[in-house]
């Protein structure tokens, strides 16, 4: 039987002996996109050691790895202490972090406006403010002119990744870029059958899918209505959404169009509990098999891993239909 295991690096210092005993929980929370990822770790204090010359210090790095005995870990990656709790009785610490890269100054809000730059040129002014590097590949989006205001930089750069069919992951020292579409179309990372399930909760939100999405927008220049159609796969039966927004160009409305289908399409969401898997992780995809209409590929939104002292090493993912 797999034995749970953790490796805990402080400061680029292995301490996982020192502090093993003392662990009664760890959870990493892996955000696909928008979001920084997250670890806690509780320690039981009973000694008072994090009340003494053990307490770290914030911005301190913490490194975590999660799995089993023998077998390839889970990187965690590299997180900045932010927070550390203290609670009693019986005495316990929990350390929480924030994945590096994620500094302050990218969460406070700034007004800015951007005019004739790329999507990618705004994603790198982006990246350099913040000291990171643009990773991944980025159409050549052009924006006449866009506003962020009073809009945290990672919010706005949420909102136009997202308005554009991109999503994008802070990993380390990386802002790293993935088209949307290619990600749900990718092979299934693993098939889960009911025997590998603890417990499954799937809601059906709408049977509506659609075969085609038309983006029109009003050309200033010439008063003339412009319009771009994203289709679905062959086969794909339903209604062609309409939508009207304000696009500077056509490619701007073909990006948005292919977004719009790539998302309006995710009629089935929900989340799985199972036991601990270290290679399930936000962005990759899993089949379901045995769930009858509820059977098919869903995409991993967000996945949680737990080393827990009492009850073991435990994921659960939040997913959406592909």
């Amino acid at each position: 039987m797999l034995k749970p295991y953790f490796k805990i690096e402080y400061n680029n210092k292995d301490i996982t002996r020192d502090v093993s005993n003392y662990v009664t929980n760890i959870e990493y929370t892996d955000f696909e996109s928008g979001e920084s990822d997250e670890i806690n770790i509780i320690f039981e204090d009973s000694e008072k050691l994090w009340q003494g010359a053990w307490i770290p210090t914030k911005g301190d790095a913490l490194r975590v790895y999660i799995g089993y005995v023998g077998e390839k870990l889970l990187n965690c990656g590299i997180f900045e202490i932010d927070e550390i709790e203290y609670s009693a009785p019986p005495d316990s610490i929990v350390v929480k972090g924030l994945a590096t890269g994620i500094k302050k100054a990218f969460r406070q809000n700034n007004s800015v406006a951007y005019e004739n730059k790329t999507l990618k040129q705004i994603a790198n002014e982006i990246a350099k403010k913040h000291n990171l590097t643009l990773v991944g590949e980025i159409d050549d989006v052009k924006v006449e002119r866009i506003t962020q205001n009073q809009e945290r930089d990672l919010q706005f750069l949420h909102r136009l990744a997202e308005q554009y069919g991109y999503i994008f992951k802070i990993a380390e020292n990386n802002l790293v870029f993935y088209k949307t579409e290619k990600l749900i179309n990718a092979n299934s990372a693993k098939t889960l059958y009911r025997k590998d399930i603890t417990r499954l909760t799937l809601t059906e939100k709408t049977s509506q899918n659609y075969k085609a999405v038309t983006v029109s927008y009003h050309n200033p220049k010439t008063g003339k209505k412009v319009t771009a159609t994203a289709k679905n796969k062959e086969g794909v039966k339903g209604d062609t959404l309409k939508i009207n927004a304000r696009c500077e160009n056509k490619q701007q409305a073909l990006l948005r169009a292919k977004a719009a289908l790539a998302n309006g399409n995710h009629t089935i969401e929900g989340s799985i509990a199972l036991v601990g898997n270290p290679f399930l992780v936000a962005g990759l995809n899993t089949e379901l098999k045995g769930f009858g209409h509820f059977s098919g590929k869903y995409h991993i939104t967000q996945a949680r891993h737990t080393i827990d002292r009492s009850n073991g090493y435990s994921t659960s993912l939040e997913v959406k239909s592909c």
